[in-house]
């Protein structure tokens, strides 16, 4: 009997016991997560880590604007330098325009502040993963985060290697700043181990999703964090452009004004997808991720032995 099948009887004769999902490793509970107007995160700290400026706005604005209303402060850490995200403009009028997206974004949004490592757009795979990855425990150690927003690092045929890339080094330093063994310099600069105990990851292609978040009361914020990465927007407007005209078409809310045209572009493509996101779990406009929070094994036996010292 082939291992598969050997599976599948075994998930068929535990369904009764509830224990079948568990086994095959196909279905995991997924959870609604609803705005709090309670502020239940103040104190925390979030990390949006990407290796491009409009990763973030658009698969995870609306619920990053979410939990900075909830008290979280935030920071944007930008792996690459985008240089090659424009429509016909040189590399380095590239850079400067997508650095100063990089301002407006972070403005928008209301991060405290970003952090631009600067590698290579689609060249981030020829990068030491130890040198990106002890960059980022670096900045997660000094700015004591809780909670980050990347690409999954399991995300099936993602085809960017700065994606993947950029997930890889995040998730292995989520766990990696905590020790004490890992970069010990750092704590002669007044550092201290510190782990990041929640992860939201979003894909590009199929993906285990455990969280969805409600994002209607945010789509205002999630759209102005879209346009304000205009170059980026403006690039995929023309590209766009470009393709229908070689199939001889011509869409007229995308050939006119390119402010106009960037919302309608916008709408279509973005919005409308969070609004079918939304209706597969009855919401308005939705974002999906893999969510991993805090570990909660030990959470009963320290609840029933700890004392206070």
């Amino acid at each position: 009997m082939r291992r598969r099948e050997f599976l599948e009887i075994a998930a068929a004769a535990l369904a009764g016991s509830g224990r079948a999902d568990a086994l095959s490793g196909s279905a995991e509970q997924v959870v609604i997560e609803r705005s709090n107007n309670d502020q239940p995160h103040r104190g925390k700290v979030l990390a949006l880590i990407t290796p491009h400026l409009d990763d973030g706005p658009i698969f995870a604005g609306g619920t990053v604007a979410k939990l900075l209303s909830e008290g979280y402060t935030g920071f944007f850490i930008r792996t690459s330098n985008d240089e090659k995200d424009s429509y016909r403009l040189s590399l380095g009028e590239t850079v400067l325009a997508n650095e100063r997206d990089t301002a407006r974004l972070v403005k928008t949004i209301g991060f405290k502040k970003s952090y631009d490592l600067g590698y290579r757009n689609h060249r981030i795979d020829e990068v030491s993963r130890t040198e990106l990855r002890g960059r980022l425990i670096f900045l997660f150690r000094l700015l004591k985060v809780d909670t980050v927003f990347s690409y999954d690092p399991w995300g099936h045929y993602e085809e960017n290697p700065d994606h993947y890339v950029t997930a890889q080094a995040v998730e292995a330093a989520c766990w990696m700043a905590s020790g004490q063994l890992d970069f010990p310099e750092q704590f002669e600069a007044g550092l201290k181990p510190h782990a990041v105990s929640e992860k939201y990851y979003f894909a590009r292609g199929p993906q285990l999703v455990n969280r969805v978040v409600d994002i209607g009361p945010f789509l205002p914020q999630k759209i102005a964090a879209i346009e304000s990465c205009e170059t980026m927007i403006v690039h995929m407007v023309k590209d766009l452009n470009d393709s229908l005209a070689e199939r001889g078409l011509r869409v007229p809310a995308l050939s006119g004004n390119l402010e106009t045209a960037s919302k309608e572009f916008i709408q279509a493509a973005f919005v409308t997808r969070d609004h079918t996101t939304g209706a597969k779990h009855g919401l308005q406009y939705a974002e999906e991720f893999h969510y991993i929070g805090p570990d909660p094994s030990l959470d009963e036996y320290i609840s029933r032995n700890a004392q206070r010292i």
